[in-house]
């Protein structure tokens, strides 16, 4: 851990000259028995007087919203364990300011070196990050309206389509015609569209849980649920592992396989005579995984005619598609995995000229 010099810090004139310009950060110094030091920003932040508070640390625990003042009092008293272990502490919590507004603060304790059996004195910063709370909550309120939305939808719109497939089912057991194939793709894209946005609406939430997951190991296992009768996966050697979701890991290897596979032909025409260099079947489609050369993130790779160049980005916003037969969300849902991971995401062209999907600002680690 690294040491602080009270000295060097807000004993210093220079110093407490900068601190005391900032706004909406408080710095403060001392231990469990009272304050030595407190800025300005203090009474910008709970709407007290700073001599209220360095007359009393009680102020702090008091000012601390009901549900949260337990672990406060544990900071303040020197009870927590990071503290008694000389460790950094940093702990979100609200404050009620006198007139009854809640605002939402993050604080940062930083013990200093102390003898054994000595209280350890601390500095601290006490930052008001409210606005970027209230962001994150609406984000969380809008997520769960969204995925409500698109349960009810699912919920919705699989029952005729239920219904419109047994239907169909019982006409083509006795009739044949190009336009029922027609009515059973339709059906089979919006089934794959409500599946999709049902990813779509449960990315943020599946990401809120991580641990260690090896890339080749899943992998493989995306390319067993994949259809992969109509492709192949090439060997890959160890790929290490990346602190993630796996299931939203596993679903971004399903995604890129099934759009390889899907998409990757590069011999198939269209009823209209034209070429389709996307949404096409392939019976020979070569897939390859592996690390980026700079080792901080991987690739995923097919040998099929790829995008062009100037839709590398059009490629990963909804409803992107070349033909009428994919749901139009495949690397979206990619993108959106990447974001919510803190990753970087990229289409270029693979070494035989087609797709080749880059996932980079990955930590890779080695197998566990």
């Amino acid at each position: 851990m690294p040491s602080f010099d009270r000295q060097q810090l807000t004993d210093r004139a220079d110093f407490r000259e900068f601190i005391d310009q900032l706004e909406s950060v408080a710095v403060w110094s001392g231990s469990r028995t009272g304050l030595e030091y407190m800025s300005p920003a203090f009474e910008e932040i709970y709407g007290r007087p700073i001599e209220d508070v360095m007359e009393d640390m009680a102020v702090i625990v008091e000012s601390t919203h009901p549900d949260d003042r337990e672990a406060i009092v544990n900071l303040l008293a020197g009870a927590d364990e990071r503290i008694r272990n000389e460790d950094s502490v940093r702990e979100e919590h609200r404050i009620v300011r006198p007139g009854g507004e809640i605002r939402w603060v993050e604080a940062r304790i930083f013990p200093l070196e102390s003898a054994p059996g000595e209280d350890p004195d601390a500095v601290g910063v006490t930052i008001d990050i409210t606005d970027r709370k209230r962001a994150e909550l609406e984000l969380e309120r809008q997520n769960e309206r969204l995925e409500r939305f698109a349960n009810v939808l699912s919920h919705d719109l699989r029952g005729p389509l239920t219904s419109a497939r047994g239907y169909l089912e019982l006409v083509t057991d006795e009739f044949s015609h190009r336009y029922l194939d027609a009515v059973g793709q339709a059906l089979t894209r919006i089934e794959e569209i409500i599946s999709d946005v049902l990813t779509l609406s449960r990315i943020g939430k599946m990401a809120e849980t991580s641990e260690s997951v090896d890339l080749a190991e899943t992998a493989r296992g995306a390319w067993q649920i994949t259809d992969e009768d109509h492709g192949h996966l090439a060997g890959m050697d160890d790929l290490g592992t990346i602190e993630a979701s796996r299931s939203l890991v596993g679903q971004l290897f399903e995604n890129a396989f099934r759009n390889a596979v899907e998409h990757g032909s590069t011999s198939h025409a269209e009823p209209d005579g034209s070429e389709d260099a996307l949404e096409h079947g392939s019976q020979d489609v070569t897939v390859q995984v592996g690390l980026l050369e700079e080792k901080n993130g991987f690739y995923i790779a097919d040998d099929g005619e790829g995008i062009p160049e100037a839709e590398h980005e059009e490629a990963f916003e909804a409803g992107y598609s070349t033909s009428d037969t994919g749901s139009g969300f495949g690397l979206l849902i990619i993108r959106e995995i990447v974001d919510v991971h803190g990753w970087d995401v990229r289409i270029t062209v693979s070494e035989t000229g087609g797709v080749r999907l880059e996932v980079s600002n990955v930590n890779v680690g080695p197998v566990d």
